[in-house]
């Protein structure tokens, strides 16, 4: 752990797109940004009830995505290994890929 900066936190998931924490640092990162977006969003919907602004609800939506984007890259340097569709631990473009499927004939 002498290069605490560049480890990585995820990896690629099995099955579907994205990433999984793989250290403890990536569980924290992950809980603790569940928990700051659900704090975060219960509470500015709660102050916007009643308020009957629309501008209100699009910056409270906006925010809400910006955070979710802030994550994923942040996850997405943190991961080891590329973001893709996979199953099974292949890249659905691999698996597709005619020329990487051997003795199969086109139909």
């Amino acid at each position: 752990m002498a290069n605490g900066g560049n480890e990585f936190w995820f990896k690629p998931k099995t099955h579907g797109y994205g990433a999984t924490p793989s250290t403890w640092q990536g569980w924290l990162a992950t809980s603790l940004f569940s928990v700051v977006l659900g704090i975060v969003a219960v509470s500015g919907m709660l102050s916007l009830k009643g308020t009957g602004s629309i501008a209100g609800y699009v910056v409270w939506f906006v925010g809400v995505l910006g955070g979710v984007y802030w994550f994923t890259q942040f996850a997405r340097k943190r991961t080891d290994g590329e973001w893709a569709w996979r199953w099974k631990g292949q890249k659905y473009a691999d698996i597709y890929d005619p020329e990487k499927q051997q003795g199969c004939e086109k139909r």
